[in-house]
């Protein structure tokens, strides 16, 4: 299984390849990869949360998914905290902590969380791929989202507001609504055409490859210049790669310990969730820096880093699943 992983990972990081290789050739631009990235979002992700939370959801699975998603709803946003609080132990320049808490406790659960569910646990582990998906992009786009705005506020002097309806907005997005609708298809057992399951199968297996190509190419025009290390980043690795998945390893443990409700297969859940939450950081933040002028450089250094270094680290994960 080690080596299935650490095969697994190489492969994920030759797509990444491909994404630099086909921009440094001058293939695809920047505005191409943004295209690509809408893809992704609006068409072959939701194709394959369909596939495959029809293929491995169950009514009974999904009436016990209480406690997956309340240990990520809990585990993701207590770990921004744990963020802040290192922010100020560490003595992190005020211009740029709320990047790094955002950047300490958020993955990359779309572009590179997906591929690594399906490459290393395969469809059974999507369920729960998906629920951490839910937790982190909620938590993102309203604690995340509203530290980064009050960096940008820092660094400009001015005061923004962020409205409800602003960060609701956010969150609607196609893949979100996918996932509810889903949930209410399963919950009322109705059954889906054929054509729709093959049609989203096809699509969907889009996912995996558009993704790593698009990390690929946010890579090459972020620039391998910008891996220049400097002081917090360090800090950020501990966080991603250690503290947090350790955190979030504990808690599944003890929810293992005291709760077992049934369908939930709570070994694959723990592993699931352990590997997703110490994934590199989430690529939305160096995205939503640069839009609202907070420390962007800061944050693609960071992207840059914790993508090369979980090479690493995920089959570090797996081989700890071997012993415990």
């Amino acid at each position: 299984m080690i080596w299935q992983a650490v095969e697994a990972v190489f492969v994920i990081f030759l797509m990444i390849g491909a994404g630099v290789f086909v921009s440094w050739k001058k293939w695809v631009s920047r505005d191409v990869a943004k295209v690509l990235s809408k893809i992704i979002i609006n068409i072959a992700l939701p194709c394959t949360l369909i596939y495959s939370l029809t293929t491995h959801f169950t009514r009974e699975l999904l009436s016990e998914a209480w406690l997956p998603l309340a240990i990520v709803f809990i585990v993701v946003p207590a770990t921004f905290f744990v963020g802040e609080l290192f922010a100020i132990i560490f003595k992190i320049p005020k211009h740029r902590r709320g990047v790094f808490a955002v950047l300490f406790s958020f993955s990359n659960s779309v572009f590179i969380g997906f591929p690594v569910a399906l490459a290393l646990f395969g469809d059974a582990g999507m369920p729960y791929a998906v629920f951490y998906y839910l937790a982190n992009t909620t938590a993102f786009w309203t604690l995340g989202y509203h530290a980064i705005r009050k960096d940008a506020d820092y660094i400009s002097g001015k005061h923004s507001k962020v409205s409800a309806l602003e960060i609701l907005k956010k969150l609607v997005s196609l893949p979100i609504i996918t996932i509810i609708v889903m949930f209410i298809v399963i919950l009322l057992e109705i059954r889906l055409p054929n054509i729709i399951l093959v049609t989203a199968k096809y699509l969907g297996g889009l996912t995996s490859p558009l993704s790593l190509i698009f990390i690929g190419c946010m890579i090459y025009h972020i620039g391998f210049r910008k891996m220049k290390y400097e002081k917090g980043i360090g800090v950020v690795l501990f966080g991603r790669f250690m503290l947090v998945p350790a955190i979030c390893f504990a808690v599944c443990m003890l929810a293992i310990a005291f709760i077992s409700p049934q369908g939930i297969d709570m070994t694959l859940m723990r592993n699931v969730f352990t590997v997703q939450i110490g994934l590199p950081v989430m690529m939305h933040t160096a995205i939503v820096s640069e839009l609202y002028g907070a420390d962007v450089e800061y944050a693609t250094k960071n992207v840059v880093w914790t993508t090369v270094l979980s090479l690493i680290s995920i089959p570090a994960y797996m081989v700890l699943f071997q012993f415990i």
